[in-house]
């Protein structure tokens, strides 16, 4: 497995398609797919390959000069577990911290949905050093509530 970072705006599309149909315990509602799958053709981006398929990535955006955002992350389903995320992160906050960025974001559902998918997610980003910082019930809808999560760089 390797980590490319990838220039190609139709490329960076194809990819996150690909991965983010094999998550739909994630990425279920398909109008917020094509948003994301649309989003990340301009967007800083790396491909975690095996062979020479994508089986995860990350695209990022930088808010005010100085903080990261981790605009989408998605790993296929068989190869979670394995690292690729944790990779991928690295990746971005190398990214991050040459841009001169001071603090990483990353949106998620809320504990109080109840979620077992996001249970994991959540689990993931404390791991990699991310706390909550915030829930806005109000962002995305009442049965959707979004928790900011920030990460000191």
């Amino acid at each position: 497995m390797k980590i490319l970072q990838v220039s190609d705006g139709s490329t960076k599309s194809r990819y996150a398609d690909r991965v983010l149909r094999d998550l739909p315990d994630w990425f279920g509602i398909e109008e917020a797919l094509q948003d994301y799958v649309a989003g990340v053709a301009d967007l800083p981006f790396w491909a975690a390959m095996v062979k020479e398929e994508c089986v995860g990535f990350v695209a990022v955006k930088i808010h005010h000069g100085h903080t990261g955002d981790l605009y989408v992350l998605g790993i296929m389903k068989d190869y979670q577990g394995q690292g690729i995320g944790r990779k991928l992160l690295d990746s971005a906050d190398a990214f991050f911290v040459e841009q001169g960025c001071k603090y990483v974001i990353v949106e998620t559902l809320d504990e109080s949905a109840r979620s077992e998918p996001y249970d994991k997610t959540r689990q993931f980003y404390l791991k990699a050093g991310f706390e909550p910082l915030v829930t806005l019930p109000e962002l995305w809808d009442e049965h959707n509530p979004c928790l900011i999560m920030i990460k000191q760089l």
